[in-house]
């Protein structure tokens, strides 16, 4: 019981991390002088892929809070 409330909580967290890291990536980003296109766009897609893994995870654990009830 105890475990399945530890798991949880640390995925939730977790989750938040990668959100947190996703933001900080994207609002530090500049297409400016001397930036590449392409670390330009593969920052924009590694922040897109890291929010999106914080959405999953936000979404098991509220399913399996859902079935854990």
């Amino acid at each position: 019981m105890i475990t399945m409330t530890v798991k949880l909580i640390a995925t939730w967290i977790i989750g938040g991390l990668f959100l947190l890291s996703g933001i900080w990536i994207v609002s530090n980003l500049e297409l400016t002088v001397g930036v590449p296109e392409t670390s330009y766009i593969l920052a924009l897609l590694s922040a897109l892929g890291l929010i999106l893994a914080a959405g999953l995870l936000w979404i098991s654990v509220a399913v399996a809070t859902r079935h854990h009830e």
